[in-house]
């Protein structure tokens, strides 16, 4: 009994079925009979000593043995994907691939100047770059589809399972558009806030909870909130519908650099712990990607 007799088949197989839960839908993307798909999935339970799907008269249910498969299968998966890909790339003459993460506040100081010395002396590398939250990007760290991420261990995740490098401190800044009747006052007291319409990020992300501990903190009643994590909707709903929104300092600089927001005189410093450069502990990252790596090791 094992895995060995598992291919690539197989785990793609199973990855559909806990997704689909229904026999029919993936035999008939497959391209195989449903009952010759029953058998398929019965030989690969033979094989691996456990059952990995509870069958019931509405579809099949994954079992805990069958998440654990169905999670390594996912990580597999994505190795070949991303092994296909830097043959092609290879094949073409290019430099090799790099995927990496990052949250939105180093993007000016610390992503774009890497870039930039990367191209210097590799401008043939394939660069894949995720903008998201910090716990979104460490799963798909976590699922080898990222090399490595720029953001902070969110609580809940095993710190044990990174190398965590410190980069920087992230601040964040209130703002609003060029046209709001708040963008031309110098003094702005916690009055001026409240009962105005506010963007800010979706409940659960990091960025949202500091931002409802400073309304909180302050007596801030908004008058109402929209949540997205779309910096291009924010950016119109603070335009369009004069709302208030709080960015991360750097970004926030930058846009205001360009006439686009504009951000608020607010004496209380709004700060987050420091966001560092991770990446699993047990990865051996590819030639292109340990070069970017230690560009941001080095900035």
């Amino acid at each position: 009994m094992g895995l060995d007799g598992f291919k690539l088949r197989h785990m793609r197989m199973l990855v559909a079925l806990s997704e689909h839960g229904k026999l029919g839908v993936v035999a008939e993307m497959f391209g195989v009979s449903q009952p010759g798909l029953s058998r398929t999935l019965s030989e690969l339970e033979q094989m691996s000593g456990h059952q990995l799907f509870e069958r019931h008269n509405r579809g099949l249910v994954v079992t805990t043995q069958g998440e654990v498969i169905v999670r390594h299968a996912k990580t597999l998966l994505a190795e070949a994907k991303r092994a296909e890909y830097e043959m092609v790339v290879a094949a073409a003459g290019q430099g090799g691939s790099v995927a990496f993460g990052t949250i939105i506040t180093p993007a000016a100081d610390y992503v774009t100047p890497a870039l930039k010395r990367l191209f210097e002396t590799h401008p043939t590398i394939d660069v894949s770059i995720t903008v998201g939250s910090s716990d979104v990007l460490l799963e798909d760290v976590l699922s080898r589809r990222l090399d490595f991420a720029v953001g902070r261990i969110p609580s809940g995740m095993n710190p044990l399972l990174f190398d965590n490098k410190r980069l920087g401190k992230e601040t964040l800044s209130v703002v609003v558009a060029e046209d709001h009747p708040l963008a031309d006052k110098l003094d702005i007291a916690e009055e001026d806030l409240r009962h105005q319409g506010w963007v800010l990020q979706p409940h659960g992300s990091f960025l949202r909870d500091v931002a409802d501990d400073f309304i909180r903190r302050h007596g801030i009643v908004p008058e109402s909130v929209v949540s997205t994590s779309d910096a291009l909707l924010t950016m119109l709903l603070m335009r369009q519908s004069q709302r208030i929104a709080i960015l991360a300092e750097p970004v926030a600089r930058l846009m205001e650099q360009h006439r686009l927001l504009r951000i608020l005189p607010i004496a209380a410093d709004i700060s987050v712990p420091d966001f560092g450069l991770l990446k699993l502990k047990d990865r051996e990252l590819s030639a292109s990607a340990e070069l970017l790596y230690k560009l941001f090791e080095s900035a």
